[in-house]
């Protein structure tokens, strides 16, 4: 009878900081998770059922980073003339609606309509 209730008994493990930041960098390589998870039962003398459970649980919260970049795309083209400035593209039919802006400042690289 004592027997049945040893087996039933549930023994949790408890990893520290240092572990769980190993573990987290040991995901960031493409290496399987069993692997990763024999490897460290070998090293810590844990269960590998344990170690890979924890994996899957610190794999759930890890945050997936994705690069992001801007996203450019051509308006207006300005060309400098004698006469004042010429806008070719999509942005020269926007501003045939609007109204005739108050105020005009060019600068090197683009060109700033105030409206009030």
């Amino acid at each position: 009878m004592e027997n049945l209730t040893e087996s039933k008994t549930r023994k949790y493990t408890r990893y520290t900081k240092k572990q769980v930041n190993e573990l987290r960098n040991a995901l960031k390589t493409e290496e399987p998770r069993l692997v990763i998870a024999k490897r460290f039962s070998n090293e810590w003398g844990i269960p590998t059922r344990n170690i890979y459970q924890k994996l899957n649980n610190v794999a759930k919260t890890k945050r997936k980073y994705t690069k992001r970049s801007p996203k450019t795309t051509t308006l207006a083209n300005v060309t400098k003339t004698n006469e004042g400035v010429t806008l070719t593209g999509d942005m020269v039919n926007v501003l045939d609606m609007l109204k005739q802006p108050t105020k005009v400042v060019m600068y090197n690289d683009h060109v700033r309509y105030y409206y009030n």
